[in-house]
């Protein structure tokens, strides 16, 4: 997606919508640069921002409702050392076992995300790419 695909995407969003869509976008573009952002035009998620590898999506990103963000995080979804480490500071935005929701980025344990973006995203691709996979 480029910057002007972007900027069609967050025109329509209200103003936390924008922030927390472009703050989650710069910390995915800087920690995991290597997978492939689209927006998801399948069934479920969908126009969702897609982080994916393998085919399969990692993270997604983008409005729920008229005045809230949801982040979706397959890799903490699918770690028991990263829920154990940041079940904690993400529950008051979980609402799913891979998603939380919130309305404004600057509320967010940042630090507890950026790691599960970091140390997550190999893992997760490891085991996407593995053939011996279940599927």
């Amino acid at each position: 997606m480029d910057e002007v695909e972007f900027a069609q995407y967050t025109s329509g969003l209200d103003a936390d919508q924008q922030d927390a869509v472009t703050q989650v976008r710069g910390m995915m573009l800087t920690l995991a640069p290597d997978l492939v952002e689209s927006v998801n035009d399948g069934r479920w998620l969908n126009g969702l921002i897609f982080y994916s590898a393998c085919g399969s999506m990692l993270f997604a990103v983008g409005p729920k409702g008229a005045k809230k963000t949801v982040f979706h995080m397959m890799p903490f979804y699918g770690s028991a050392a990263l829920q154990s480490a940041h079940r904690e500071a993400l529950a008051p935005f979980l609402t799913g076992k891979s998603c939380i929701t919130f309305r404004r980025f600057d509320d967010l344990p940042v630090h507890n995300i950026a790691d599960i973006i970091e140390r997550g995203t190999p893992g997760m691709i490891e085991a996407i790419s593995s053939p011996g996979r279940p599927g």
